[in-house]
């Protein structure tokens, strides 16, 4: 039990980092010249250090979109392995705290958004970062606060981060036809797990890149990661040492694949595939991270898990805050003042926001569904704090 508990620990220390990565992502590409070589726009030759940070593995410490790939993969295991190991809570109670969950958080960012646009304002920047001034000519007024709440789309340049979280809630809702998916055929167990990147590397080479479909296959990988846990723990016994620092390797490459070829071939159609070499690579490190006792200690460890903990909040709040500092700057202090500031800050306002929004949310979710239960039951529902009164144990 403490080494479950220790393992999943390790796996909400890596949410915490990724969510940290797409701080230092959206913090560079707010800069002018990081963020025209993100765009693929930049002239004149580049550094050796800005050809190292784009076009070599060190990539990996700014990868926001692969970053969100990881997220993916993780929900994808997390939400399902409940209901492979057949300790799932109802599907009518699933639903609501699980909407609630990301609803709530997420309409509160939207709101927490647009007040940063009346408290400083979003003008765009001379041959400032096209990142940043797409956020000043995209409409931030109330009503993509009210469009964006759907999490659907609507959100124009508010909080353009949410764009991922229209996924979290199809995949939520779709979840019983991913568990079915991993549940049945399991001899066809390989060819399932094969189907998925090469249908997120082949659909967009094809001309026919419909993010939905793409986005959403990613999810199964962790799914079908879920379901054969045991398979996966008895193989990573087997792994000696340097199996495991293969395994990372190949992980941050496969994490990189777009940039390494725009380090060859900026023009090159392979990119359009990156999905596909990316769930790959998030799908390697979800399993180095719960089963190798280097990483599950280190993304274990508490600093790593504290981050983990405000890792949802952190990714809702982050763009709002970089994209108001940038604005406040006017895109004039250097990336390398900028980068640790703003990540500060990001920091700040998220735990804050865990404090006043995600954790009564959490609590909201779960005090929902204890009450439909005792409806249901025919019990009268009692506060929760009278409940934890009830059940701690007296000096007698």
């Amino acid at each position: 039990m403490a080494g479950e508990r220790a393992r999943f620990g390790s796996l909400d220390g890596l949410r915490g980092v990724a969510a940290a990565v797409v701080v230092v992502f959206h913090l560079a590409v707010s800069d002018d010249r990081a963020g025209a070589i993100y765009k693929l726009t930049q002239t004149g030759p580049l550094s050796t250090f800005e050809t190292v940070m784009n076009y070599s593995p060190l990539r990996i410490l700014w990868a926001g979109s692969e970053a969100v790939v990881v997220f993916y993969v993780l929900s994808g295991f997390v939400l399902a392995l409940p209901f492979a190991r057949g300790a799932a809570v109802p599907w009518k109670y699933f639903y609501p705290r699980r909407l609630i969950r990301l609803y709530v958080p997420s309409i509160a960012s939207l709101v927490f958004a647009y007040l940063t646009t009346l408290t400083i304002r979003r003008a765009e920047i001379p041959n400032g970062s096209p990142w940043l001034n797409g956020h000043a000519t995209a409409p931030n007024g109330p009503l993509q606060v009210l469009l964006g709440s759907s999490l659907m789309t609507g959100w124009g340049g508010l909080n353009t981060s949410l764009w991922s979280l229209r996924y979290e809630v199809l995949f939520s809702l779709l979840l019983p036809l991913f568990l079915w998916v991993a549940f049945t055929w399991k001899r066809l167990l390989w060819l399932k797990v094969a189907a998925v990147p090469l249908f997120c590397m082949l659909w967009p080479l094809a001309g026919f890149f419909y993010p939905d479909l793409v986005y959403l296959s990613v999810f199964l990988l962790g799914v079908l990661m879920a379901y054969n846990i045991e398979a996966l723990r008895a193989r990573a016994a087997r792994i000696r040492g340097w199996g495991w620092t293969l395994i990372c390797v190949a992980s941050m490459l496969l994490l990189c694949y777009s940039w390494l070829v725009a380090g060859i071939d900026p023009e090159s159609r392979w990119r359009l595939s990156w999905i596909g070499f990316a769930a790959i690579g998030a799908t390697l490190l979800v399993f180095a991270v719960a089963f190798w006792q280097p990483c599950v200690k280190v993304f274990g460890s508490r600093p790593i898990r504290w981050l983990g903990r405000i890792s949802f909040s952190l990714y809702l709040t982050q763009e709002p805050v970089v994209v108001a500092l940038a604005f406040a700057t006017h895109g004039i202090v250097p990336l390398w003042v900028q980068i640790p500031v703003g990540f500060a800050l990001s920091i700040v306002v998220a735990w804050l926001f865990f404090l006043v929004i995600e954790r009564p949310s959490h609590r909201l979710s779960r005090n929902f569904a204890r009450a439909r239960q005792l409806r249901e039951a025919g019990t009268p529902t009692v506060p929760e704090s009278v409940e934890r009164a009830a059940l701690r144990p007296t000096n007698n």
